[in-house]
């Protein structure tokens, strides 16, 4: 028997009176300590390690395994034969509590681990923390994602990371016991605008570079000239700049972590890369070097206090005062510096796949997705070589 009456005695003593509420009969209950205290019906079982488990029901009879002990005991009886069962203790875990023992398991690097726990912290936690895994469904997931957007006003990309995140937690809690299911099913996220690519031309480029302070006007030309990333800019030192081979390596970036910003390897194995030093850049690096008397193997970049520098304090303080006064578009980015590369690149006709490749892209599909309509001609030349293949066998 695994199904117990809380509310009435297994083995009366003598002298013990019955329940007048409950008892039927020749059907005699005697009340116990419990009595009209809390759910009247308690399913016992032991879990995995022998340990007894038990919880209680308001109903012994129906078919709802929430509110009805034999469902129930009946619902973890068969799940146990499958090997499917589900502790519910597990699932009453908090997802404050459970989110640490999933951040534990990953192998993210540092940077990633901070942005994960800002937006645990900021987004995620404050929706989600105090129920329990099992009490999170499909529609409060819902609900939370549109009010990300709605009351939060998140933009799309950003409730795109958030929600992926929290998804990945939520898968981790189904593969370690805690869920019967994810919660995370059929959920709409906001529609994700393309990226815009806004390209600038070589004499916005200078005009740029020479409205910055002279010890960051260099940035504009990394970016526009190796296609580098805002961090691996700021991270750039000498001694990765081989003017002999007229090449850049490109092996860490500036991020920050407990908000310091220390050097660390790129994002990605494919942003491990050698970029071609056009010869323009390779001029405004030997006046900033006699400009500011770096060592060899210095950062090129750092703050007067000799810091490296941080995202927000460049854009805040350098970069938004640079665009007004060279008279660029006010939502001008870094990354427009990025887009300037590629595209002046594929004007040239460099194929895409080397310009994937110095961009250090993941996957070639990124760039075709983002810069393929630049590529000079394509049209024309798929149209004269259908042509030449298939002229032969035209019949006049």
């Amino acid at each position: 028997m695994s199904i117990y009456d809380r509310w009435h005695k297994t083995h009366p003593k003598p002298g013990d009176q019955p329940c007048r509420e409950h008892s039927r009969g020749k059907t005699r209950l005697y009340p116990s300590a419990d009595h009209f205290k809390g759910d009247r019906w308690q399913v016992r079982w032991r879990d995995e390690t022998g340990q007894q488990c038990k919880r209680n029901f308001p109903k012994k009879a129906g078919t709802d395994p929430e509110t009805c002990a034999e469902a129930f005991d009946a619902q973890r009886k068969a799940d146990t034969d499958r090997g499917e069962w589900i502790d519910p203790r597990l699932g009453r875990t908090p997802f404050r509590d459970y989110a640490p023992i999933w951040m534990k398991s990953r192998l993210h690097r540092p940077s990633t681990v901070e942005t994960y726990e800002g937006h645990l912290r900021n987004h995620i936690n404050p929706g989600f923390g105090g129920l329990g895994l099992a009490a999170i469904r499909p529609t409060l997931v819902q609900q939370w994602v549109r009010d990300l957007q709605v009351v939060t006003g998140l933009a799309p990309r950003t409730i795109g990371t958030v929600y992926g995140i929290f998804a990945s937690i939520m898968r981790g809690a189904l593969r370690d016991g805690y869920l019967r299911k994810s919660p995370c099913v059929d959920i709409r996220l906001p529609e994700v605008r393309p990226t815009v690519v806004r390209l600038l031309s070589p004499a916005q480029v200078l005009a740029l570079a020479a409205a910055m302070p002279d010890r960051y006007g260099i940035l504009a030309l990394l970016g526009a000239g190796l296609g580098l990333r805002q961090g691996e800019a700021f991270g750039l030192a000498l001694d990765r700049i081989d003017p002999t081979t007229e090449m850049v390596t490109v092996d860490q970036q500036v991020v920050v972590i407990d908000r310091k910003p220390v050097l660390a390897s790129p994002k990605t194995p494919a942003s491990l890369r050698d970029v071609p030093l056009p010869a323009f850049v390779l001029d405004g690096i030997t006046r900033h070097v006699e400009l500011l008397d770096l060592f060899p193997a210095a950062v090129l970049c750092r703050t007067p206090r000799g810091t490296l520098l941080r995202r927000d304090y460049f854009n805040k303080n350098i970069w938004k005062p640079a665009i007004e006064k060279a008279g660029l578009p006010s939502d001008t980015t870094f990354h427009d510096l990025r887009h300037t590369f590629a595209s002046t690149a594929l004007a040239e006709g460099v194929p895409i796949s080397e310009v994937s490749r110095w961009l250090g892209h993941k996957s070639i599909t990124i760039t075709v997705d983002l810069y393929g309509h630049l590529v000079p001609e394509a049209s024309g030349r798929a149209r004269d070589a259908l042509d030449k293949a298939f002229n032969a066998a035209v019949v006049p």
